[in-house]
């Protein structure tokens, strides 16, 4: 059964809001570290260096717990393991910054018609339609998709790819898709293990390739996790596994642990396990109601769906960290939404029903209108700040036309700096500098290690000093960051030199020349009262 005009013109509506949005975020500063990461990480690899960045070295341990300068010639390899990442570093020579948001829309609409395709072949053409409605209307796969780049956008149509694969037995298929889904990052081989567990259950003929997917899958993690990845540093294991699964770790472990060692111990404590697995209970079953809604719920009662999903949700459940693994606009939901959407297939097709009837159209399209509805008014990432507010009280709003002459202005600032010179920059500047040997993260580092480990200042300066202003009378972090940078630029012995201001943005050149004009005017903008900490102003008000 081909595509339908309908998916078709869902796929495409999709597919150029979600790049025009990406291209908005880009413009105005709202894409982020991570942007920047792959972006390094990707441009290094053209050049030579594969997986190298200073951008990713300065969240490794040897700089978040060491107090080490970011290194140059620091390998990503080793906090994760995504060799596919470097199938998309051809169209980043060719496009440049576009080539990452333009690879995850695609990838994420080219999963929605293959989830199509899957659920055509068995099941009427309007209910394929609606269960691929679904798909793209989910706050879970919207939310990710509007975000930074993220390796696991590539998850979704490798994990469909497997199953069209394997329902048609192509054998090319299920060899491409099954070696491919390891290898986009250390932890996506519980998918294989996934969808092995799920053919002992529906497919018990062919237990033999059931089980070498299981054993592929969680093999491949293991030796990564436990062999390749030390070998390029130890931040799995003490940084990644501490953060995360922490709370397992006893004492004489908890300044490091490998996967398998971390296992060994959570099995120990069956109590803190069980614990963990439903502890908070209220934003666990919100987490999964968030994935049910565009799909009527039908995930909840799918037994597919928890074999598929299950062991993802497991990883997620039991984690913890600042990224909060249960946010469902965050690149984590990628791991279960493919779980989520074969499920759905699978039990409307093992029901045998006509398509749906009016009735359930008109409750199906209340939940997609209701999933929609959450996920605008969630403004994932800040993708929608031109339409909502980031905050409402405090008020924190800046027009369109605003955020649009910001993002021009630190275009033109950002000029000033030669290509080839190291950079260190405040967030929402990275993504712009990040095609370049060293680019590290002010005001946490304006210093970097050569190839001989030699510590050595950074030649520019490149700061956004109104973003967070704006952010900082409703967001903390932002109030702590802009009291930071601010402190900095105000000492009388800086050596680095203004070289261009506009807006708020200002780049500086180590012993550059001294231009008074602009020296004057960055002094003007630090002199303006620093805003009230947002958590002074919260408790006032209450």
């Amino acid at each position: 059964m081909g595509l339908s005009r309908e998916a078709l013109i869902a796929a495409l509506l999709f597919w150029v809001i979600g790049l025009g949005l990406q291209a908005w975020r880009s413009h105005v500063l709202l894409a982020s570290y991570d942007q920047g990461i792959f972006q390094q990480v990707l441009w290094n690899s053209l050049r030579g260096h594969p997986f190298e960045s200073t951008l990713s070295s300065q969240l490794s341990t040897n700089v978040i717990h060491g107090g080490e300068a970011p290194a140059l010639g620091y390998a990503r390899l080793g906090q994760h393991f995504t060799p596919t990442l470097l199938l998309w570093a051809p169209l980043l020579a060719l496009i440049g910054a576009a080539a990452l948001p333009l690879v995850q829309v695609t990838l994420i609409a080219a999963a929605g018609l293959l989830l199509h395709r899957l659920a055509s072949s068995g099941l009427p053409i309007r209910t394929a339609n609606w269960i691929t409605y679904g798909f793209f209307c989910g706050n879970a796969l919207v939310g990710p998709t509007l975000g930074n780049f993220t390796d696991l956008c590539q998850l979704p149509f490798a994990v469909f790819a497997l199953m069209l694969g394997l329902l048609e037995r192509r054998s090319w298929l299920i060899l491409t898709a099954a070696l491919l889904i390891p290898l986009i990052r250390e932890d996506t081989g519980i998918l294989l293990v996934a969808v092995g567990l799920w053919m002992l259950l529906r497919e018990r003929v062919r237990w033999p390739l059931a089980f070498a997917l299981i054993a592929w899958g969680a093999g491949w993690m293991l030796v990564v996790t436990s062999q390749l990845m030390p070998l390029f540093s130890d931040d799995n294991s003490k940084r990644f596994m501490v953060e995360n699964f922490g709370q397992y770790l006893t004492a004489d472990k908890a300044d490091g642990a490998s996967s398998l060692s971390m296992v060994r111990q959570a099995l120990g404590q069956p109590l803190t396990l069980l614990q963990e697995l439903i502890d908070p209970p209220g934003q666990t079953v919100l987490y999964l109601l968030g994935h049910a809604l565009p799909f009527l719920f039908v995930p909840l009662i799918s037994l597919d769906a928890w074999v598929i999903a299950g062991p993802s949700l497991l990883g997620l459940f039991l984690a913890q960290g600042s990224n909060d693994p249960l946010s469902i606009t965050i690149r984590y939901t990628l791991l279960v939404v493919p779980g989520f959407s074969l499920g759905t297939v699978f039990w409307w097709q093992r029901r045998s029903v006509a398509p749906p009837g009016p009735r359930t159209r008109l409750a199906w399209g209340a939940a997609l209108a209701l999933s929609l509805l959450l996920t605008i008014s969630s403004n994932p990432h800040r993708s929608l700040s031109f339409l909502i507010p980031d905050s409402v009280q405090p008020w924190v709003y800046s027009t369109p036309l605003a955020q649009w002459r910001h993002g021009h202005a630190a275009r033109e600032v950002l000029s000033v700096i030669p290509a080839d010179a190291s950079v260190s920059a405040n967030t929402p500047l990275v993504p712009l500098l990040a095609r370049r040997d060293v680019v590290v993260r002010y005001p946490d580092s304006s210093s970097y290690q050569d190839r001989s480990r030699q510590v050595v200042p950074v030649q520019w300066l490149a700061i956004d000093l109104a973003l967070p202003e704006r952010y900082s009378l409703a967001f903390r972090s932002d109030w702590r960051s802009l009291g930071k940078m601010r402190k900095l630029l105000a000492e009388p012995t800086r050596s680095y030199r203004v070289q261009a201001f506009k807006d708020g943005i200002v780049a500086l050149e180590r012993n550059g020349p001294e231009q008074p004009e602009l020296e004057r005017q960055l002094k003007d903008w630090l002199a303006r009262p620093l805003p009230q900490d947002p958590r002074a102003g919260s408790r006032a008000r209450r």
